[in-house]
């Protein structure tokens, strides 16, 4: 299996063999995924809460959630922390305050109010990752070299037409077509999509690869990072999908 050395939460080279006697297990993995998701839930619960009552504080946790979770991304992807429990679970609580105002503003505000929403694409986050986890079971699709490089280089282009996006934001300009419910907006939003769903076959796949090869324990919070990052992006770029589909 190959992974990108560009990807600080999937780097081959941090799933290698470990001397110690605490190895990386699936069990264990699959706890902290748990673990890290209940955080994202818990927060995002809270944010949509706090948002309804005071619809001005959605903005403030959706830039600074975002801010703060790409800076805190970067921090815990080149420094490495042995320890990363902590850094992680900070960063998960960032990201459910992303998702739960982004939640809300999509189902009152943005694509002229879509309620029902969330739940649909909650649905959807949940079936696309137990259809992408049966073709990777299956290896329909393997995360060889020239796949892992193809889906993290268009992931990498998309991430800088983000960034370039919130800098026009900030600006007050907004990005043509991407963001609108035409056609152009929602085949964006669609191959965003499918560029999400195969990201999680790198994930599958680092993490098998740190469990057969007896990764370092610590691997097991920096593999439940690398799927916490991609579901949160699958679910928002779902429910941008699902509101411009019924706008």
């Amino acid at each position: 299996m190959a992974f990108n050395r560009g990807n600080p939460a999937l780097n081959k080279k941090y799933f290698a063999p470990s001397t110690g006697t605490e190895r990386m297990t699936l069990d264990g993995t699959i706890q902290k995924t748990l673990i890290l998701l209940g955080i994202v839930f818990l927060t995002s619960v809270a944010a949509y809460s706090i948002s309804m009552k005071s619809p001005a504080a959605a903005l403030t946790f959706l830039i600074g959630g975002s801010l703060g979770g790409f800076v805190l991304a970067l921090v815990i992807g080149f420094t490495r922390p042995s320890e990363p429990q902590v850094l992680i679970a900070i960063y998960s609580l960032l990201q459910g305050l992303v998702v739960g105002s982004a939640s809300y503003m999509t189902e009152e505000h943005w694509y002229g109010g879509t309620e029902g929403v969330i739940l649909q694409a909650l649905l959807a986050t949940v079936t696309v990752f137990i259809v992408m986890l049966t073709i990777y079971r299956f290896r329909i699709i393997k995360p060889t070299k020239k796949f892992v490089l193809a889906v993290t280089s268009i992931a990498s282009a998309i991430m800088v037409i983000y960034l370039v996006n919130m800098v026009m934001f900030f600006f007050g300009i907004r990005m043509p077509f991407i963001h609108n419910s035409g056609n152009i907006g929602i085949g964006f939003s669609l191959f965003v999509v499918c560029i999400a769903a195969l990201f999680l076959i790198i994930n599958f796949g680092s993490i098998e690869y740190g469990v057969q090869n007896g990764a370092p324990k610590n691997m097991e919070w920096y593999g439940a990072w690398g799927l916490v990052i991609t579901l949160v992006w699958l679910y928002l770029e779902l429910l941008r999908l699902i509101a411009k589909l019924r706008d």
